[in-house]
């Protein structure tokens, strides 16, 4: 079963031919026309949300991959976007909240498998406050919300390593 978008291809995305070879690191190259597909990673964000008593906010994810796991709120950065109006966008489709004081946290790879397709992705964290906590969820993406002190967080109940990342990342400076 094909795993990676880059083994997907079974001939040149440009001019069709078969001598689509793979090559290190993941990279693919037509002999025919001399394209190259670097698989580079698409990029995500996400928020570490506190509120004033320093818990952070994490939602239940109501779809796969991870569905039912605990998770910070965000996605899928679109064409045209800034980190942070992506970031704003997903907050406000996730749960309907507006963010105040945002700033980078970190960075950390992670692969995102979706109906059986695995793409590398660069997840972006962003500390940030919000302005009220009046959740309101989009039941498509988020079956429930919580606030809990850091120190209270299981690292094994977050959806993908990249958050166990970023959350001990913040640990680290609070």
């Amino acid at each position: 079963m094909i795993t990676s978008l880059i083994e997907a291809f079974g001939h040149c995305p440009l001019c069709g031919s078969p001598d689509y070879d793979r090559e290190p690191r993941g990279t693919r190259h037509c002999r025919s026309c001399g394209h190259r597909d670097y698989n580079n990673p698409i990029t995500a964000v996400a928020a570490l949300i506190l509120d004033p008593e320093g818990r952070l906010l994490l939602i239940r994810r109501a779809k796969e991959p991870a569905l039912g796991l605990l998770a910070m709120p965000g996605g899928f950065v679109d064409a045209g976007e800034s980190l942070e109006q992506a970031l704003q966008r997903e907050i406000t489709e996730e749960i309907g909240l507006a963010l105040t004081s945002v700033g980078y946290l970190c960075s950390h790879p992670n692969d995102y498998t979706y109906r059986g397709l695995t793409r590398p992705v660069c997840d972006v964290f962003f500390h940030a406050r919000a302005t009220s906590f009046n959740v309101v969820l989009q039941h498509e993406e988020v079956t429930d919300w919580q606030l809990r002190p850091l120190r209270d967080i299981n690292p094994a109940e977050l959806a993908f390593d990249s958050m166990r990342h970023a959350l001990a990342t913040l640990r680290a400076r609070s």
